[in-house]
């Protein structure tokens, strides 16, 4: 009786942990999941890129024309960062229906996939130019306060990749 007591203890604590560890990982502490993992922004992207940016550009205290030149910037950003998500939808579908026939063009997809790498660098390029040009409207001390936060962000991706290897 001993025995068979002791197995029904174990095997009830069992079952609890095994109910709760399987309910848990659907809400998990404050709902929220016990898994994390990253799902992207979906709409909310351009919002939240803009968001951490004007964060960072209040730390400059901007001069009115510094500030029309960050408006414009900013303007050009969120414009290219809803375009861009419409149009990586457009690129998936046309790659994923490629993909899915019997025998896909392979030599079709190297022109689609190198005209993307072409057009997401000519955008790349012109966010850069849009940058020198505000870069160049800062003062000095603006100018030090821009590139070390640009040097902190390079060293930590830097550890994230050691890291990795």
């Amino acid at each position: 009786m001993k025995i068979q007591r002791r197995f029904a203890i174990i095997g009830g604590t069992i079952a609890i942990i095994m109910v709760l560890a399987g309910c848990g990982s659907h809400s998990g502490p404050f709902g929220g999941g016990w898994f994390h993992r990253f799902h992207g922004f979906g709409a909310d992207m351009p919002d939240f890129v803009l968001k951490r940016l004007d964060s960072k550009i209040e730390e400059l205290n901007l001069t009115p024309a510094q500030k029309t030149k960050y408006d414009e910037l900013r303007a050009h950003l969120k414009e290219r960062l809803l375009a861009a998500k419409e149009g990586r939808k457009k690129f998936r579908e046309i790659v994923r229906n490629e993909l899915e026939k019997e025998s896909p063009d392979v030599a079709a997809l190297n022109g689609i996939i190198k005209k993307k790498i072409g057009d997401v660098s000519g955008a790349l390029q012109d966010d850069l130019d849009l940058f020198a040009s505000f870069y160049s409207t800062l003062d000095e001390g603006q100018k030090q306060k821009v590139i070390a936060g640009i040097r902190k962000r390079m060293a930590a991706m830097d550890t994230r990749r050691e890291e990795r290897q």
